[in-house]
């Protein structure tokens, strides 16, 4: 089934009142953004050029880093779903993939974001840019979005913002610091309460099972909820060991510490809640393949993620899914939301059929995979 089938399972008002919720706190991604472009010098090259394809932007520009194209994709979406810019989407036959995911074979085909500026007047004179930019600087705190390191992740590639600000990853970071891994916890577990209520209410695949893992699964609570409405499930709940060590015992819950790269636990179904956009393919197809080996023939992986459209929508579920690739590009190594043929290229690179999409709860898709044999 393909996503437009699917079912919502969301009204248009939840969708609004929930993820405006969301959104608030995460609107200093676009002043976030406008900085870096600035910086970068793109929006005064589109006001002087018109639509630019990110590959053209990045050769004006001079950068040969092969991952800039996709990065500035990636931030010029955000602002044309805030129809900041506008946004046309061109076929190029000789292009490259548009997410510069080569290990996806997405085929000779593909399509490129394009950008023209609206707002040209506002970096047409020195003084009005010199102006804009200071107040974006000050609307950039160092401790939420790392402004200063936007720029440099563009041109070079490398490390992300939060790496290069902190000296390890997010996850490595967490390990260290007890008080931001509660922090992280702690929100991770309070979205996971409003999402999960949802699809524990509408999802019935785990009727079945007998055994099902929670991938990265916190402290438990995503899979104390799966098991409210499926007491016949044995539930154990992998994440990292600093992760499990602040789990608290949950009835039906056994908490397990390990690496999802490493190797996953056996079950009838995994399951994945905000765990691929966190890395790159090379990851995901790892996880994903951990899981082909640990799943019986009729075992399958349901995956609750966020998905891209192909082209950036300025509807509010589309403003959080852009949002919140933002935030995987700044605090993650090659993490990223991701469309529908994207999700399709790590399903068929790691031995699984094309994702069969369940259903919609907010700006999340639920979707299985199911085992080639």
């Amino acid at each position: 089934m393909s996503s437009e089938k699917a079912p919502v399972i969301t009204t248009s008002h939840e969708d609004e009142d929930i993820l405006k919720a969301f959104e608030i706190p995460s609107m200093v991604f676009v002043p976030m953004v406008l900085k870096g472009v600035l910086e970068l010098g793109i929006l005064e090259l589109l006001a002087k050029c018109g639509q630019l394809s990110p590959l053209d932007i990045a050769a004006r520009l001079s950068i040969d880093n092969p991952t800039t194209p996709d990065m500035i994709n990636r931030l010029l979406r955000l602002l044309a779903s805030y129809s900041i810019l506008s946004c046309t989407l061109v076929e190029d036959k000789g292009a490259p993939p548009p997410r510069g995911s080569t290990a996806s074979g997405l085929g000779a085909s593909s399509f490129w974001t394009t950008m023209e500026l609206l707002m040209h007047q506002l970096i047409c004179y020195s003084e009005k840019r010199l102006s804009w930019n200071a107040g974006l600087c000050l609307y950039n705190p160092r401790i939420f979005t790392h402004p200063h390191c936007l720029k440099d992740a563009v041109k070079e590639g490398g490390a992300d913002p939060f790496t290069r600000t902190h000296g390890m990853n997010l996850f490595d970071y967490m390990g260290q610091d007890p008080r931001f891994n509660d922090l992280f916890n702690k929100a991770m577990m309070g979205s996971s309460v409003i999402y999960m209520a949802k699809i524990a209410q509408h999802y019935g695949g785990f009727s079945k099972a007998k055994t099902v893992v929670d991938l990265g699964g916190g402290i438990g609570e995503t899979l104390k909820t799966i098991l409210s409405k499926n007491p016949h499930i044995r539930g154990i709940n992998y994440d990292l060991p600093h992760v499990i060590a602040a789990a608290p015992p949950i009835p039906g819950i056994t908490h397990v510490g390990g690496d999802i790269l490493k190797a996953v636990p056996k079950a009838d179904v995994h399951f994945m809640k905000s765990v691929l956009h966190c890395g790159d393919d090379e990851f995901c197809v790892k996880v994903l393949k951990n899981c082909w080996e640990a799943l019986p023939p009729t075992g399958k992986v349901v995956i609750v993620d966020e998905m891209t459209p192909e082209y950036p929508e300025t509807d509010i579920v589309s403003q959080t899914t852009f949002l919140m690739d933002l935030n995987a590009l700044r605090m993650t190594g090659g993490g990223k939301t991701r469309t529908q043929r994207e999700f399709a290229d790590l399903a068929r690179a790691s031995g699984f059929h094309a994702p069969k999409y369940v259903l919609r709860v907010y700006n999340l898709w639920l979707f299985e995979l199911h085992k080639k044999m």
